[in-house]
């Protein structure tokens, strides 16, 4: 698919979920910062780049990014990934302090 279609956010974001799912973090944080350039709206694009890098323990990385699915969250009025990216705040907090 993405061979058909490299500027298409969706197969991107599908990467990365399949790359994260075989636990291939560093791959799937990468095919997920793709799909957020692609498409600086796909607010779960954002969350999974974040989960990726606090798998990877990169901590100071992920923050910016769990705040900036926080805000896509409260301006899309999705409750349920609000306070996904709330929670995920909070773990990143509790990693680096």
């Amino acid at each position: 698919m993405l061979a058909e279609d490299a500027d298409n956010e969706l197969v991107w974001f599908s990467l990365g979920q399949a790359l994260f799912e075989a636990c291939r973090y560093a791959e799937a944080e990468h095919a997920f910062e793709r799909a957020a350039t692609l498409q600086p709206d796909l607010m779960m694009a954002w969350f999974r780049r974040a989960q990726a890098l606090v798998a990877l323990g990169a901590h100071a990385q992920a923050r910016p990014l769990a705040v900036e699915t926080l805000r896509l969250a409260i301006a899309q009025h999705h409750v349920g990934p609000r306070g996904d990216a709330e929670d995920l705040i909070e773990e990143i907090d509790d990693a680096i302090a």
